[in-house]
């Protein structure tokens, strides 16, 4: 059973991953692969670390509502 907050942050993530596949490649494989890595890096912090998940949540938000607005095609993963 996931909590409203697990349930937001995935539904943020298959949002991320809509507006990549709506991206001409190499750009949308970019953008996928940049979110799988970060999703995946992340997916283990314990729960109890609930200020660290939110700070995260936030500023992966953050980020996707200025690449939205900037109209990104290529994200450089490093």
């Amino acid at each position: 059973m996931h909590s409203k907050f697990q349930k937001e942050i995935l539904q943020f993530y298959r949002s991320v991953l809509k507006w990549a596949n709506l991206k001409p490649e190499p750009a949308k494989s970019s953008i996928i692969q940049y979110a799988q890595n970060e999703y995946r890096k992340n997916q283990n912090i314990p729960k109890k670390k609930f200020d660290r998940i939110e700070f995260l949540f936030r500023s992966g938000k953050n980020k996707f509502e200025i690449w939205k607005d900037a109209k990104i095609d290529q994200i450089q993963i490093k």
